[in-house]
């Protein structure tokens, strides 16, 4: 009977390495069997375990990657090989051809993504220059109708995001232009549309169309006088923005714009004057979005 145990045993012994082959043959290789894979999302991070505590790192959308065929984490994660060592990605960040769309978490993280609010926000600040022609009816000193008034201001803009087409844009500039010695002084606020064009992860092109009020202008001669006023702007133009990294960005932007101003009344002897100012508007900035 002893010797019949361990002649079973021994059978048994040789007989693992072709069951160990047999196993990792068929159960392994349905395991780790690969597939392409596009990443969908903006980044897409690399965990280096199951429960997402340690990011590894980034994959950027578009790029084609080879995923594992089985995902894991009741569906959550595929796993991805990173420089010889196995990390995971998430199934929502990618798609695939064979992806497991049976998943209870895949399908609600996914309509989760398509219900929710996609409203986004950016401030910029940026400097620019105003190339301007100044209609006037009469002049006070060396400055005439049809000259040229070079300006140059600083602008604030807040934007959020209103759909997929369309952003809100709330707007602030200062701006002064100095003509012979004639000095204006402008400050503009309000609001604008903008209309996307080109709209990429990384590179985003609008068409621009603002109303502004000029609840402040001045326009002084000299030290002779300084007198107040008021007026508006309107402007259309495309503004080009480029992010940098996942928040900055630079951006660039031109339009034409026409400034109205109402009566400036210095004291006598000169002349009462309600110049408008039309022309080219270019500027260039630092933003930043969350």
């Amino acid at each position: 009977m002893r010797e019949f145990f361990l002649l079973r045993f021994q059978l048994v012994r040789s007989l693992l390495p072709l069951i160990s082959f047999l196993f990792m043959s068929f159960y392994c290789q349905n395991l780790w069997a690969l597939q392409d894979a596009l990443v969908t999302a903006d980044q897409a991070v690399i965990y280096s375990d199951l429960k997402m505590s340690a990011p590894i790192g980034f994959v950027s959308k578009g790029k084609k990657v080879r995923v594992g065929s089985i995902a894991r984490n009741h569906a959550q994660l595929y796993p991805i090989v990173v420089k010889g060592k196995v990390g995971y990605i998430r199934v929502i960040d990618v798609s695939t051809a064979r992806e497991n769309t049976h998943s209870n978490v895949l399908t609600a993280e996914r309509f989760k993504n398509v219900t929710q609010d996609k409203h986004k926000t950016s401030y910029a600040v940026s400097f620019f220059s105003y190339s301007s022609q100044v209609n006037l009816n009469i002049a006070n000193d060396q400055l005439k109708d049809k000259d040229p008034v070079n300006w140059y201001g600083l602008a604030l803009n807040g934007a959020a995001m209103l759909s997929k087409q369309w952003d809100l844009n709330i707007l602030f500039n200062l701006m002064t232009a100095q003509a012979h010695e004639e000095v204006f002084r402008v400050v503009e606020f309000g609001i604008g549309a903008s209309a996307k064009i080109i709209d990429q992860s990384r590179l985003k092109l609008r068409l621009l169309v603002q109303a502004l009020s000029v609840p402040f202008a001045s326009y002084s001669f000299k030290e002779d006088f300084r007198v107040n006023g008021y007026g508006y702007s309107l402007g259309t133009g495309l503004n080009l923005a480029f992010r940098l990294g996942k928040r900055w960005g630079m951006e660039t932007y031109g339009g034409f714009y026409y400034t109205k101003i109402s009566k400036f009344a210095p004291p006598s002897p000169y002349n009462e004057i309600s110049p408008s100012f039309l022309g080219t508007r270019l500027g260039v900035g630092l933003n930043y979005e969350f």
